[in-house]
């Protein structure tokens, strides 16, 4: 079995101690292959946030994947962020902006959402360059044959079906439409994401008659499934309990389970929050 925790919204600046220490103990106890952290590993960019998120991934067991949300680049140094917007990132956490990573049976690139300014007013959103979505077949060839593709950002790519979106703003990643269809092409299965402190899953699929891919043997058009996580540690929980996702991978079956924080332990939900099988001639 491979197994993956999907970690976002550490936001180190507004952590409770004694979780986070709880989260790492967990996390090491779970004999993890891969630990995701989708963006946002500190409240405001500052050195002893990042600090502190360096030190929570140093003691990891399991290795990592980050990619930058938009707490991660300074918002009170503008010359920085205009000139050097990814300093501290690759001062703490690392050179790339998007890593990848491959296994047996699962292959996971990371996308950079985060951007140092946009023309509208709030530069909390995110975006995605065409470049970036033109490069991603590119970038997936180290795939082995059936293996799950995946996905990592920082902003989501859907709603959360049902939502009132009235009463919170609307974050979906710009050209989120062009970035699906290129998912569907690329035959992504899953999509981790972060940014609303909010669990849910959602699912994009072309409609029938247009350009999808359609596989040789007539099969439907390729579904991809998007996942958001809660905020892992931080104190701003918008009434949800701090959560992270557990990805776990096994006999051509992919399934996602929230864990979520009691306040006293980490609990795993009962069912899966997604369960994507793939056809028996493809998980070989």
């Amino acid at each position: 079995m491979t197994r993956i925790a999907q970690v976002s919204d550490l936001h180190f600046g507004s952590e409770d101690p004694a979780t986070t220490e709880s989260l790492l103990h967990f996390l090491n106890r779970l004999k993890l292959d891969l630990v995701i952290l989708s963006g946002d590993l500190t409240l405001a960019a500052k050195h002893d946030e990042f600090a502190r998120a360096r030190a929570f991934i140093d003691r990891l067991h399991a290795p990592t994947l980050s990619v930058p949300g938009n707490h991660d680049l300074t918002p009170w140094n503008i010359p920085e962020r205009m000139l050097r917007p990814y300093r501290r990132w690759h001062r703490y956490v690392g050179e790339e902006l998007e890593p990848s990573w491959f296994g047996p049976d699962v292959a996971v690139v990371g996308l950079n959402t985060a951007r140092r300014m946009r023309l509208k007013l709030d530069w909390s959103h995110g975006s995605l360059s065409r470049t970036q979505i033109n490069r991603l077949g590119e970038r997936f060839r180290g795939a082995k044959p059936g293996a799950f593709r995946i996905v990592v950002a920082h902003h989501p790519f859907l709603d959360e079906e049902g939502a009132d979106l009235a009463n919170r703003p609307k974050a979906i990643v710009h050209r989120a439409d062009k970035a699906l269809d290129a998912f569907v092409t690329q035959r992504v299965d899953l999509v981790t994401a972060g940014h609303l402190h909010r669990t849910y899953a959602a699912a994009f699929q072309t409609e029938a008659g247009q350009s999808a891919v359609v596989a040789e043997a007539g099969e439907p058009a390729h579904k991809v499934t998007v996942i958001q996580a809660g905020t892992a540690l931080s104190s701003r929980t918008r009434d949800e309990a701090n959560s992270f996702n557990l990805i776990e991978i096994e006999g051509g079956r992919l399934e996602v389970h929230p864990i979520t924080w009691t306040g006293a332990a980490w609990r795993r939900a009962d069912a899966a929050l997604v369960a994507i099988a793939r056809p028996s001639a493809m998980a070989a």
